[in-house]
């Protein structure tokens, strides 16, 4: 809050675990630096390279269930290195609103529900002898749902696909320590699993991740994007393998917000949201305009394209103080 210019409060962004405002977190990032400098812009399979990669991807297959990992310097990138090793030899099926840095050209995500696409893409997968890649968010960020894929038990089990699954806003947050969603992913012998994410959001610093099986991002390490790609900061990946502490402390209190958040709120009515997820939709454009009046911004803009109708959003983060979720909830609730 701004002393002596009036009210200003922020309720949006992607920073739900408040690493770019986290002392102990940007220590860890300034003794990386110290250590191996600001980048390493050499290519991923030069003879010459640095510990810290190979320490960071064990550290996050370790942390986030899976055999192995990669790290490269964006999310953008790990998209379209998954999506380029596929695309030539597999029908790509893209899910509702599944990001456009996972597309292959100009993004035409289909506009319907995702639990009518899933009976679509079963139906599609089961009558085809064609090999088929699915592509779908983990959630969405902007209604918010999170997705289930128990419904990938219902595919022809004779039918080999590979899944791959954008996490980068549940990577951090979502699961009982923040694991994501690799993990609660149905494991099943005919589907080769991918899950990629920003680190850039919950977890605080500008990379991408690709988690899978070994045999998997084995195959990804040969790639010639791969090959010729650049990896993440060194130093901030030091800094992500020793703030393990961090992020379990600022979950907790991402959660702990939340819990007083919506406990502060006299109905839900207004609101929808899901329990242990930052994002609240708020479906009443006359509050949404009278919290903005006021110094209060939250996340409003239209969508899915700039004609639509504005889709309003609270979000809340670890590092919100009581008293800036109080005055949220009292403009919520009336009392402003």
């Amino acid at each position: 809050m701004k002393k002596g210019t009036g009210l200003s409060l922020f309720f949006g962004g992607t920073a739900y675990l408040g690493m770019p405002h986290n002392d102990a977190f940007k220590k860890l990032v300034f003794e990386g630096i110290e250590i191996y400098g600001i980048n390493h812009g050499a290519s991923r399979n030069n003879n010459i390279t640095l510990d810290i990669f190979s320490i960071a991807e064990n550290e996050a297959a370790r942390r986030f269930g899976a055999e192995d990992s990669i790290f490269l310097s964006s999310g953008y990138l790990a998209a379209q290195l998954l999506v380029q090793q596929y695309f030539e030899t597999h029908q790509l099926i893209y899910a509702p609103d599944t990001h456009p840095a996972l597309w292959i050209g100009r993004p035409k995500a289909p506009r319907i529900k995702f639990v009518e696409w899933i009976e679509r893409t079963i139906k599609l997968i089961n009558g085809s002898d064609q090999p088929v890649m699915i592509i779908s968010n983990s959630l969405n960020n902007l209604i918010p749902e999170i997705y289930n894929f128990d419904w990938l038990k219902r595919i022809d089990p004779h039918k080999e696909l590979v899944l791959l699954i954008d996490d980068s806003h549940g990577i951090g947050i979502t699961g009982n320590q923040g694991e994501g969603i690799y993990s609660r992913l149905p494991q099943l012998t005919n589907i080769e699993t991918f899950v990629i994410a920003s680190m850039a959001k919950a977890l605080g610093f500008d990379a991408g991740l690709i988690l899978g099986n070994s045999a998997g991002i084995k195959n990804l390490r040969n790639s010639p994007v791969y090959v010729g790609s650049s990896p993440p900061s060194p130093g901030m990946l030091y800094a992500f393998v020793h703030a393990g502490e961090i992020y379990a402390q600022e979950l907790f209190n991402l959660r702990r917000n939340l819990r007083l958040f919506t406990d502060l709120l006299e109905s839900t009515k207004k609101l929808f949201f899901i329990n242990d997820f930052p994002v609240f939709l708020l479906q009443d454009d006359e509050i949404a305009i009278d919290l903005k009046k006021n110094g209060i911004n939250i996340s409003s803009f239209p969508y899915p394209d700039p004609q639509a109708k504005a889709i309003h959003r609270i979000v809340i983060n670890s590092i919100h103080e009581k008293e800036e979720l109080e005055i949220l909830a009292k403009w919520i609730n009336g009392n402003g």
